[in-house]
């Protein structure tokens, strides 16, 4: 069985590879910087839309950001139409009145502003809302037929990379899963990595976000669909957050932090848009849907588990990644700065306020979760992952999640 599943897991990787190389995949316009956000409003003026739909959620739309950046627009002739009914882990139901309010009010593109859940929402109401296709429809690898409305994204968070990627992530709310839409026309047009909207994050969502990008970075370093470009890409990444991460968590108005963080985040959601992920993120999405935590937090409580995991398969590429970090020495072996690449994520993790364990987690979950990580690890996607997991190893490390 385990064979199999390793043969499976291969030939999904071949296919990646394969229709890789048949599709275009473009890169957003990129603006960063305090008061980039105003260049991307100035920059959606001059491609002539006239009405644009502003995807967010209530908290920002309260705090004022939402309401700095429509100004702008409003100021560059555009007019504004503000969704704010998103929430964490969309599921369809607010997609679908997304594309509802967009098709009603008459907009002609889509501005997320916000963390990944308004990013991946703003993704999927965009190609619906300017194309015949529904969220259902569009499922899966490369189903989306049009293009829909171009995409402009601000993201307020420095974590989920969505504004880089060609996926969306959505939840179905009543079979408690999580759905995936990956697409090259998910890609947003342009970007703005603003750090001045970042500086009222609060310390927890900066750490599991931030956790978030470096999830991202990892995974991606270490599958095997990396390439050199994505090595460049996702092992910067890595520097620029053990390098940043402790100051913007502890230094919230540090605007380098921020800015290195936003950059960071990016990079690594360019690098995994290409690999793909791994088990830490199988595992999330499943700990994420069924005890409600942050996907941030949830990849957090998994990554250093999973990395002690793949020690004996990956010491090579894992001591890459510590030299990335700046963890250990160029004369330790590479089975040693492996290790201390583990330690240095617990550490990390611990200097931010990551915990240990999901108290939300129980007993009786466990056979759930794991199969349903191992079901989308291995089946749905066939993660390309540097060591294959079997049920017994993948029981072992949930279980080392319960509370104590």
């Amino acid at each position: 069985m385990h064979f199999l599943t390793v043969l499976y897991s291969r030939a999904m990787g071949l296919l990646s590879r394969i229709m890789l190389k048949f599709i275009s995949l473009s890169s957003p316009l990129i603006y960063s910087g305090a008061g980039s956000y105003a260049t991307l409003c100035s920059a959606i003026a001059r491609f002539g839309h006239k009405k644009v739909l502003v995807v967010t959620d209530k908290m920002l739309v309260e705090l004022g950001l939402v309401g700095q950046v429509v100004a702008e627009l409003e100021k560059q002739g555009i007019q504004t139409e503000i969704y704010d009914a998103v929430l964490p882990d969309p599921d369809f139901s607010q997609v679908e009145n997304g594309i509802k309010h967009c098709l009603q009010h008459s907009c002609d593109a889509v501005l997320a502003i916000g963390g990944g859940s308004s990013l991946d929402a703003a993704k999927v109401i965009a190609i619906c809302s300017g194309s015949d296709q529904a969220p259902r429809d569009i499922l899966g690898y490369f189903s989306v037929s049009s293009r829909g409305f171009p995409i402009y994204c601000i993201p307020t968070t420095a974590g989920t990379g969505s504004e880089a990627t060609m996926v969306s992530v959505i939840t179905d709310a009543e079979a408690r899963t999580k759905c995936f839409i990956v697409d090259p026309k998910l890609v947003p047009n342009a970007v703005a990595l603003d750090p001045s909207l970042m500086t009222g994050l609060p310390p927890a969502i900066t750490a599991a976000t931030g956790m978030d990008a470096l999830t991202h970075a990892i995974e991606s370093s270490l599958s095997r669909e990396a390439s050199d470009d994505t090595q460049t890409k996702a092992l910067t990444a890595v520097g620029m957050i053990f390098g940043n991460l402790e100051t913007a968590v502890k230094d919230g108005s540090n605007l380098e932090a921020r800015e290195a963080m936003a950059v960071a985040s990016f990079y690594a959601g360019a690098a995994f848009t290409i690999t793909n992920v791994g088990y830490v993120h199988g595992l999330a999405h499943q700990l994420g849907a069924i005890c409600h935590l942050p996907h941030g937090l949830a990849n957090a409580l998994f990554l250093p588990h999973i990395l002690e995991f793949y020690i004996d398969k990956a010491a090579p590429q894992m001591a890459r990644i510590a030299k990335a970090a700046g963890v250990g020495s160029d004369s330790d072996s590479d089975a040693q700065r492996a290790r201390a690449l583990v330690d240095a994520v617990r550490q990390l993790e611990a200097n931010i306020g990551i915990p240990q364990y999901a108290d939300a987690l129980k007993p009786e979950m466990v056979e759930e979760l794991v199969d349903r990580a191992l079901h989308e690890s291995h089946g749905l996607y066939g993660y390309p992952v540097p060591k294959y997991m079997r049920r017994a190893e993948c029981e072992e490390i949930v279980r080392r999640l319960l509370p104590a």
